[in-house]
């Protein structure tokens, strides 16, 4: 008999604006995004934590902006001489660079940006105060910028959350059992993401549906190994 393995489908994330779950944890994030040309400065900053949304509101604003988004290994090997004029670019995992020695690259950024009349949207996981910058002048460039912190998830934004992964990974998953994941698992976007993704997983491979069965018993596992590894 041939044994059959689950065939790991990876998810479809949907970045339009119109699939963006807005609520209190991003609301303000949500806004500068939004109220980009506007911005005080060329350059602006969003972060929170890993899996809270940041990279969807910069897809957002990248549409909004006709903006280029790029990763920090695609800044490290970015040629900034040859940017055109008016740039705009959304530059994903910023404090990526961080700490690493060519911060005087960022502060070139920083300033092509605004004498070339462009945008500039940094995206992080953690504050531009923590990320541990030792150029007094780019340390205060960065601190001045217009910033909005993605704050963990309040109940409904984190049912909806779990709600949207299991849809990019088009599972269907009743309400009542979302509702019962929520209340059970870690508060975390990263959290949700994991348990989503085991919950696929242990679907296939069992072949049954996700159900508060085994969403209890992939929780009770996840919460396991979190102990083993503590």
């Amino acid at each position: 008999m041939t044994r059959q393995f689950p065939l790991k489908l990876e998810p479809h994330p949907d970045y339009t604006a119109a699939d963006f779950l807005n609520s209190e944890a991003n609301r303000a994030a949500l806004a500068l995004v939004r109220s980009w040309p506007e911005w005080a400065l060329p350059s602006a900053v969003i972060w929170g934590p890993a899996g809270s949304g940041k990279t969807h509101l910069a897809h957002i604003w990248a549409e909004r902006a006709g903006a280029s988004l790029i990763s920090a290994d695609d800044f490290a090997g970015l040629a900034l001489e040859t940017l055109p004029e008016e740039p705009h670019i959304a530059l994903d995992f910023a404090d990526a660079e961080f700490p690493k020695p060519d911060e005087r690259r960022m502060f070139h950024l920083l300033n092509m940006i605004r004498e070339k009349n462009g945008a500039l949207l940094l995206v992080a996981r953690t504050a531009p105060s923590r990320w541990g910058v030792a150029l007094p002048d780019l340390a205060s460039r960065l601190k001045a910028l217009p910033s909005a912190e993605v704050s963990p998830p309040d109940d409904g934004l984190f049912a909806a959350v779990l709600a949207k992964q299991f849809a990019d990974r088009q599972l269907v998953v009743d309400r009542e059992t979302v509702e019962y994941i929520a209340v059970r698992s870690e508060r975390s976007f990263a959290a949700a993401r994991r348990l989503v993704a085991r919950l696929d997983q242990a679907a296939l491979a069992s072949r049954r549906p996700i159900g508060k069965r085994l969403a209890g018993e992939v929780i009770e596992a996840l919460e396991a190994e979190s102990g083993e590894a503590g």
